[in-house]
């Protein structure tokens, strides 16, 4: 019960208990006066009579004669003359009857009328003595009407004090009201200072001290954000150029390849510089870091209309470029681009030595490769183009494993296998200690001739086509089949940016959620960092509606980016998913604990767990685990496996 309403009631029975005892105060006094006037109107009345009698004493006819007379004209309920011996002489009077009270007002309302007397006197001696006792019925026809108006005033006083009170304490508890609405927010990570400082001493000081403890909490919360937001400068960022370093580019590579959309297929560039070994011993450091930066903003400019580009300085003066979903001939192109624009940008720089030279070495990538494989061919590119002149660009090529097909084969390969349903799932379970946190869904296909292919095969043709919208709505639909059927497991499901951006599967998705309601706890939604970077109010409001209709959802491929980290609060994910190396400790380890801890502490709340993938065996499973990680996902953990139902 809420403290207005238990205030309320405490006031209600006061003023109750208090307009009884005055009501009960004004009754009796009421009751008295009746009972006093009745008793004075029979006084007068029996000194008339008792005056009218002395006149003619012995007169028995004319004594009985005004007796009748005195009570028939009046209201009493007997008149009496008595003997001075005591003898009743004559008496009138009427049984008692009460008229136009309720029966249960005069049985327990006891109106006690005194008798009056009147002595009759012959001369000098007392002849007898009449006795008047006024009838009571008028005197509680009196007092029910009193009762009537006193109860009718009280409840119309009693109504209005009750109102007033009401309104005084919601006016006065309105201050309580928004301190709890504060408090809820605070549990929630939202910062709202109360700018409504209440008169109420006491409330005052109460806003006040809610308020400091918001900044502070703010204060703390920002600080761990800025932390985090430190975290990919202080260990993928080049301090020179900016750029990401070895490690990062190394490790987005390595996503790429293992990606199962269309950033599984694309072009590494190596582009190496030459001739700085006389500016480095002449010791003109801003020379050579104008010379570095430049080339990183040349080739960053030339890689800005591709989507996901990535470009980072590598050791040994070398710079690289990822460009996903690109062909070789957009590769040549942005080399040989960033090669012929460097030289030009630097021509103010009289210091420039002749001898410097950039080459070029490109080679693609595919789902099917190994990252040192690629390395090795890009390096091996980049050495062959070093020994040409300035300006050159060498692709490593090799024989093609398998036959290209067009556009037009790879959608008729993809429409058979929806219609033929020759799409198939796996999964791989999210472990906590020996339970199972949940699984996350993969979709494979089986072509006409029997052989399975992941992902990463069709899915960038898939995207192409503009077809996966309709393949999420498979693996939903396939998910949530199975779900229905299997309850014990829950399964998380990765929706394609494409999905995202579709205005028709909004309207689809709400349906499917109203359709789905008793999965809420089963099926998990889960997008990529990269697409609540790049499209954050498309995600903002799919969270929205995902949540919404009381559906989880989590983020996958969290890297810590800025974007990102200023979104969290926002729309706190139920997980997040962190690959290995970004927990692990590098270099600095006191700088690492204070940015990892900085992400604990946010997770822990913001209520979001934490979930490190890519984990390949126990040992690694337990470095992670001392720090208090406890969800773990990895070929080490659980491998990956078809989805069976329970009866097959």
């Amino acid at each position: 019960m809420s403290l207005l309403k238990q205030i309320q009631i405490l006031v209600t029975l006061l003023l109750l208990i208090t307009l009884i005892i005055v009501l009960r105060i004004n009754f009796n006094t009421a009751r008295e006066f009746t009972a006093n006037q009745s008793y004075l109107n029979a006084k007068n009345l029996a000194n008339v009579l008792a005056l009218s009698l002395s006149s003619r004493p012995s007169d028995d006819i004319f004594m009985r004669t005004s007796i009748n007379a005195m009570f028939d004209g009046g209201y009493y309920e007997s008149i009496t003359f008595l003997h001075p011996d005591g003898n009743v002489i004559y008496k009138k009077s009427e049984k008692l009857a009460v008229y136009g009270v309720p029966a249960f007002f005069s049985d327990y309302i006891d109106l006690v009328i005194p008798v009056a007397e009147a002595r009759v006197m012959e001369g000098w001696s007392i002849f007898g003595t009449l006795q008047i006792k006024g009838h009571p019925g008028q005197s509680y026809k009196k007092l029910w009407e009193i009762l009537k108006q006193l109860c009718l005033q009280f409840a119309l006083l009693g109504s209005i004090v009750i109102l007033i009170n009401y309104i005084g304490l919601r006016h006065l508890l309105r201050a309580l009201e928004k301190i709890k609405h504060q408090a809820q927010e605070i549990s929630n990570n939202e910062f709202i200072i109360n700018p409504d400082i209440p008169k109420t001493p006491e409330l005052k000081k109460v806003v006040l001290a809610m308020n400091v403890m918001v900044q502070k909490v703010e204060t703390i919360f920002d600080r761990h954000l800025e932390n985090l937001a430190s975290y990919q400068e202080l260990r993928y960022k080049d301090r020179i150029t900016g750029l990401h370093n070895r490690s990062f580019f190394v490790k987005q590579l390595a996503q790429f390849i293992k990606n199962r959309g269309e950033k599984a297929r694309g072009q590494v560039i190596l582009l190496g510089l030459t001739g700085m070994e006389g500016i480095e011993l002449s010791g003109n450091r801003s020379l050579t870091h104008k010379i570095f930066k430049h080339l990183a903003q040349t080739l960053k400019k030339e890689t800005e209309s591709i989507g996901d580009a990535l470009v980072a300085r590598l050791p040994r003066r070398e710079f690289a470029a990822i460009l996903p979903g690109s062909s070789s001939e957009k590769g040549l192109e942005v080399a040989k681009a960033a090669i012929s624009n460097f030289l030009p940008g630097l021509s103010h720089e009289k210091a420039l030595p002749d001898s410097i030279a950039v080459y070029g070495g490109l080679v693609s990538y595919n789902h099917e490769d190994d990252l040192s494989t690629v390395l090795s061919k890009a390096d091996y590119a980049l050495s062959k183009a070093r020994t040409g002149l300035h300006g050159t660009v060498r692709i490593f090529k090799e024989e093609q494993s398998q036959a290209v097909i067009g556009k037009s084969a790879w959608k008729t390969l993809i429409e058979d296998t929806f219609f033929e349903n020759r799409f198939f799932l796996t999964v791989q379970s999210v472990m906590s200690g020996a339970k199972e946190f949940h699984r996350e869904v993969f979709v494979n296909m089986v072509d006409r001739k029997g052989v399975q292919h992941q992902a990463g095969l069709f899915m960038p043709m898939v995207l192409t086509l503009g077809l996966a919208s309709r393949l999420d709505r498979y693996i939903l639909e396939q998910s949530a089949r199975y779900l229905s059927d299997n309850p014990e497991h829950a399964m998380t499901v990765n929706i394609t940016t494409e999905f995202c951006r579709d205005r028709l599967a909004g309207p689809w998705l709400r349906k499917f959620l109203m359709e789905h309601k008793s999965l809420q706890d089963l099926l998990i939604f889960e997008i990529h960092e990269t697409t609540l970077i790049q499209h954050p109010e498309i995600c903002i409001d799919f969270v929205g509606l995902i949540t919404g209709m009381g559906f989880k959802f989590g983020l996958d491929q969290y890297t810590m980016h800025d974007a990102s980290l200023s979104l969290l609060k926002k729309i706190k994910p139920y997980y997040i998913k962190i690959e290995r190396d970004y927990l692990e400790v590098f270099d600095d380890p006191e700088k690492v604990d204070m940015v990892l801890n900085a992400l604990f502490t946010i997770s822990d709340s913001l209520g979001i767990k934490l979930i490190a993938t890519k984990i390949e065996n126990k040992a690694q499973q337990q470095v992670l685990a001392d720090r208090n990680i406890n969800y773990f996902q990895g070929h080490g953990i659980a491998g990956i496996v078809p989805l069976r139902d329970k009866n097959e």
